[in-house]
């Protein structure tokens, strides 16, 4: 597929982006120097390779993204954010339905003045999403989303560099496992079967996954079993549902290994993020 460098301005992300990418509506902020669009995606749909005339921090506030920057592939959920800065390159694609947030702002107001010229994944508090969603609403008064804005830069500034995030492996081979597991998570082959399945060697699989991502194929599986038994915990679903979904025997078993994970229960995390939400 022939993909284009597209460069977009301030804010300028469609309302809703279709799996069949139609023509999109776009919804603008001209405030200031700041800009926060709400974006709404269906399953299927991607922003093809593009940047922007400014810096970018995308959010998702529910569902996910696989965003590509270079050689760098990263699989996000509302958890993590995406530091895109002015001009870098990148794509994104949604398998699932789901609502983008995104900030943009002119790079002279970058949260300090060196460390932000390359693309990052961020931790995000419940906080910081509360500020986006907050900002993302028509009709705030200037006073107030002036005070939200400058909150969430600092919030930004704070941020912790996430390495725990679910990155995706380079090599092609690889990360078609990788993009096979995050939509079956339950599946219980190992990593010969999926090596056979791509016609490669286990070995090479495992080489590329602990090269690409800091993780030996076994780790990297259950971080994304994990990844992925966050969203169904925030879309509603039980606990007692979510465990054999994502590959657990047992609920026990998958609330030890979540709170090994994330160092609270499934139960306790989904509270703590609905507190953030509008």
């Amino acid at each position: 597929m022939l993909i284009e460098d597209t460069v977009m301005s301030l804010g300028e992300h469609a309302d809703h982006v279709d799996a069949a990418l139609s023509a999109p509506r776009v919804r603008q902020w001209t405030f200031a120097e700041f800009a926060v669009t709400s974006t709404f995606v269906d399953g299927g749909s991607e922003f093809a390779l593009h940047r922007h005339e400014e810096d970018q921090l995308a959010w998702m506030a529910s569902g996910s993204m696989e965003v590509s920057v270079g050689s760098d592939r990263w699989h996000l959920r509302r958890d993590h954010a995406a530091w895109i800065p002015t001009g870098v390159l990148h794509e994104m694609r949604f398998a699932e339905p789901g609502e983008l947030v995104s900030a943009y702002v002119d790079q002279r107001h970058r949260p300090s003045p060196s460390g932000w010229a390359q693309a990052r994944v961020l931790a995000l508090d419940p906080l910081g999403g509360a500020l986006l969603r907050h900002l993302s609403v028509d009709g705030r008064s200037a006073a107030r989303r002036q005070a939200a804005y400058a909150l969430l830069s600092d919030l930004v500034a704070e941020a912790p560099v996430s390495r725990e995030v679910v990155a995706l492996p380079r090599d092609p081979r690889a990360r078609a496992i990788a993009v096979a597991l995050l939509a079956a998570p339950d599946d219980e082959r190992e990593l010969a079967a999926w090596a056979a399945s791509e016609g490669v060697s286990a070995k090479t699989i495992a080489r590329a996954f602990l090269a690409d991502t800091g993780w030996t194929f076994r780790e990297w599986r259950v971080r994304a079993r994990l990844h992925v038994a966050v969203g169904l915990l925030q879309g509603g679903e039980p606990v007692h549902a979510v465990a054999p979904s994502v590959g657990y025997d047992s609920v026990s078993s998958f609330i030890s290994a979540f709170r090994a994970r994330f160092g609270v229960t499934p139960t306790a995390y989904v509270g703590r993020s609905r507190t953030a939400d509008f």
